[in-house]
């Protein structure tokens, strides 16, 4: 297998777009990985959770998978959540097209696994299955069913050699530490997906941010996850994520985190199918565009329309 390494760093979940209609909108999810790849991101992660991976059709999730896998990305490493089927067979077989297709990483997601008993063995198995050049990630994905790794299984897996990138979503500094430990010395690198947890992850080791801040404010994530960086950076980064994520999310994301797009210049419709995002349409979504006004809080990061 070739050398690869994902670089440290903050990850955006690549929402899904729609137009008016309802249809995919390529064009738009285009344009969103043009944005992340001239901030020269680490990488990407297409249908996660908030990719609204689950509210897609099987038909809308290979084309999606395959337009962003044949989609010039720089440097940056694509991994695609891409364990589709009612067995580990047929798993595995979605998994091996999905790579072939281009992507860099293709990722199991612990919800979608045919059972929840014997997770890592699952892991394992279907590493077993896939051809040996096809790389592989794993996903907490919390939704239908929050599945967790103990430590024992990320240790497994990462000793395999086959598992390059795990999104980590147990919201247990104890837990995230040891599976950090348990991927030692191996090609596994584990990134955070709560944001109040970045910072002590980074300092415990882990590699970075996969989460829904980077989304909408990449460059803050990455002042967050640069331990190079004086601490007062850091934590003013920090601040200043903690308090848009909680107007974001109150205010009916994905559609509200499309919305910001919108005003950081992307063509991305805020509709969505998640019925948490139906509290957009219902509030003035000017609240956001208020908040970004008269906060200002991030330093390096310009939004369209003078704000």
């Amino acid at each position: 297998m070739p050398e690869f390494c994902l670089r440290d760093g903050g990850m955006p979940i690549l929402l899904t777009a729609f137009d008016e209609d309802d249809k995919l909108d390529l064009k738009a999810m285009g344009a969103m990985l043009d944005f992340y790849a001239a901030l020269d991101l680490p990488g990407v992660l297409a249908l996660g959770q908030a990719s609204e991976v689950l509210l897609l059709d099987d038909a809308e999730r290979r084309r999606v998978a395959q337009y962003v896998a044949q989609r010039p990305r720089g440097s940056m490493t694509l991994a695609t959540v891409g364990n589709f089927g009612a067995t580990l067979a047929e798993q595995a077989r979605s998994l091996q097209r999905i790579y072939e297709q281009g992507t860099d990483v293709v990722v199991v997601a612990l919800s979608l696994l045919p059972s929840a008993d014997n997770l890592g063995a699952q892991l394992l198995e279907i590493a077993h299955i896939v051809p040996t050049h096809v790389r592989l990630g794993i996903y907490e994905l919390p939704e239908p069913e929050h599945r967790l790794l103990m430590p024992a299984e990320v240790g497994a897996a990462a000793a395999s050699g086959r598992y390059f990138f795990m999104k980590e979503t147990s919201r247990q500094m104890e837990a995230f530490r040891a599976k950090v430990a348990a991927s030692a010395g191996s090609p596994l690198k584990i990134y955070q997906a709560n944001l109040g947890m970045l910072p002590a992850s980074m300092d415990a080791g882990g590699c970075g941010f996969c989460g829904w801040m980077p989304i909408v404010a990449p460059e803050l994530c990455a002042q967050v996850c640069d331990l190079s960086l004086p601490a007062e950076v850091r934590v003013a980064a920090q601040e200043a994520l903690l308090a848009f994520y909680d107007v974001m999310v109150a205010h009916g994301f994905p559609a509200s985190a499309k919305h910001i797009l919108t005003r950081r210049g992307l063509p991305i419709h805020a509709y969505s199918r998640a019925p948490a995002a139906q509290g957009f349409f219902q509030r003035d979504t000017s609240i956001l565009d208020d908040y970004i006004a008269r906060e200002n809080p991030f330093v390096g990061i310009s939004f369209a329309r003078g704000v």
